[in-house]
């Protein structure tokens, strides 16, 4: 395993030949965003740029503002198990000739669903390739069929020349796996300090939804999926108010299910919170691009993820100077500190999560410490400029000394839609 700033120097003066990206999801969650970031200051420039997606969202709304081009390509589609196939091959060759026809100096998966579609295809056209692993795949690989995990292992060694992983644990996993440690390079997630300066913000939202300031305010920003932990959030909060806390929440984050029934999860939620009375407690505000202000009008955030590969929004929580109070798994454990930035709790475990908001919402002088601690942990190890800036020279460094190789298959062979 390398470290991310120690980055093999290309040849300056070679010029840059396009970027094209690959994003599964088609929504704005932590991964799309942080893509984002990357692509608003890449050196390839947003003209000579290409995403391709799986699926229709906001995302394409965002690249277009950016004058960036996206295409979609679906790669699960029909009713049945030909049908199925069929439109596997169909999206295989889709890629072959978006790929083709760009002829991309570097092609960047932002995960893992990216490469072992996009990135397959990439490799079979000997295309340079750069893995943004999540930390959503090793940590996972128990649970693979027999021999699944040695071909990834290999096919990572010998078609992927880097792989960014954001977090240290994953990176270390590879490596344990049989990855070259030489590919492998740690580059965090990182947040835009700037947009949490401003205490305006806060206080506005809190204005808005009529919180005063000395109202007890819990922060809450997920994706509305049973994954983030929304349960043992709202069982948490039922527990404080039995128990006579003052307190309110805001919860940010919509459901981004493709389900034939997707607001099913939201009504049983919104009926969870009725049941235990929580209606004048809870406002949820939906899908927001302020997020800044929702830290920033709260005074402890939460993350109750049941499952959490990194947890960008504890470090944009700390970003504000907020404390951090999440379900103890690896990707928070990666960026918050425990009792300097924030405080764990076993993971599902509802009336443990209300004991540490009972115990915050009794302290506002240690509040504010790990408050401060927290911003001053982001501004050391998670600022997006830095971060940015180092995952770009990856890029540009493969770009440079890679090249396209010459040697490819003349037709396109799919692999079987299984495989993800």
């Amino acid at each position: 395993m390398t470290d991310g700033a120690r980055i093999r120097p290309g040849s300056p003066t070679a010029p840059l030949g396009p970027l094209a990206y690959s994003s599964w999801f088609g929504d704005l969650g932590g991964g799309e965003l942080r893509m984002l970031d990357h692509l608003r200051a890449t050196a390839f420039g947003t003209g000579a740029t290409k995403v391709l997606l799986n699926q229709s969202g906001r995302l394409e709304e965002e690249l277009r503002d950016l004058g960036i081009r996206s295409q979609v390509i679906r790669w699960h589609g029909g009713s049945n198990f030909l049908a199925r196939q069929l439109h596997w091959y169909v999206a295989w060759a889709r890629t072959w000739f978006a790929l083709s026809r760009l002829e991309p100096s570097v092609t960047v998966c932002n995960t893992f669903f990216d490469l072992e579609t996009t990135g397959r295809v990439a490799a079979q056209l000997r295309l340079p390739l750069i893995w943004r692993a999540r930390a959503d795949t090793f940590p996972n690989a128990h649970t693979w069929r027999a021999g699944r995990l040695e071909e990834l292992v290999g096919f990572l060694n010998h078609r992927v020349e880097r792989i960014l992983a954001t977090t240290e644990y994953e990176a270390r996993m590879m490596v344990d796996a049989g990855v070259s440690d030489a590919k492998v390079f740690v580059v965090r997630n990182g947040v835009d300090l700037k947009r949490y300066d401003d205490e305006r913000a806060g206080r506005k939202l809190r204005a808005q939804l009529g919180l005063g300031d000395a109202d007890f305010v819990v922060g809450y920003v997920a994706r509305m999926v049973p994954q983030k932990g929304y349960e043992t959030f709202i069982d948490a909060l039922a527990t404080l108010k039995r128990d006579g806390v003052r307190m309110r929440a805001i919860v940010a984050g919509d459901t981004t299910l493709l389900e034939d029934s997707p607001d099913a999860y939201k009504r049983a939620l919104l009926e969870r919170v009725r049941r235990n009375g929580l209606e004048n407690n809870i406002s949820f505000l939906g899908f927001r691009d302020d997020v800044n202000a929702v830290m920033k009008a709260s005074d402890v955030f939460v993350l109750a993820s049941l499952k959490e590969p990194f947890g960008t929004t504890a470090i944009e929580a700390m970003a504000a100077g907020r404390p951090v109070v999440a379900s103890d798994l690896p990707g928070p454990r990666e960026s918050v500190r425990e009792d300097e930035t924030g405080v764990f709790f076993p993971t599902g475990d509802a009336a443990a999560l209300a004991q540490r908001l009972r115990q915050l919402q009794a302290a506002p002088a240690r509040r504010a410490a790990l408050g401060r601690a927290g911003r001053a942990r982001v501004e050391a190890v998670f600022d997006v400029n830095r971060n940015v800036a180092e995952l770009d020279r990856h890029c540009v460094d493969v770009a440079r000394t890679t090249g396209r190789r010459r040697e490819r298959p003349m037709v396109p062979s799919g692999s079987k839609a299984s495989s993800t």
